[in-house]
């Protein structure tokens, strides 16, 4: 009986699954968090003094008490002092300094 079921289901073939099963599958067989595959934004905080942001797309408002960020569907917004973009690369930022908020805007 057991096997009948097996042979019953249908597996779908990689081109047809879609993405976000796929990537939870694969997450699940290496054993890493899921959103490690998906679209939305990491950010990995180092206490209040420094951001690490990937999937940036691009910088709304700088100055050293405020910065903004473009993360697509959102953005991001740090408030603190002395505020500065350490580090810039494709589609990740360094945000250092003194960090007293972060706020998620859509």
């Amino acid at each position: 009986m057991a096997r009948e079921k097996r042979r019953n289901r249908r597996q779908l073939p990689v081109e047809e699954m879609p993405k976000d099963k796929m990537a939870s599958k694969v997450a699940k067989v290496i054993g890493v968090p899921e959103d490690a595959f998906t679209a939305q934004p990491q950010i990995e905080l180092s206490g209040n003094r420094e951001a690490v942001v990937e999937g940036c797309q691009g910088i709304l408002e700088y100055d050293e008490c405020v910065i903004r960020l473009n993360l697509g569907k959102m953005m991001l917004r740090f408030c603190g002092r002395n505020l500065q973009l350490r580090c810039m690369a494709a589609q990740s930022v360094v945000v250092e300094g003194y960090i007293m908020s972060m706020e998620f805007l859509t």
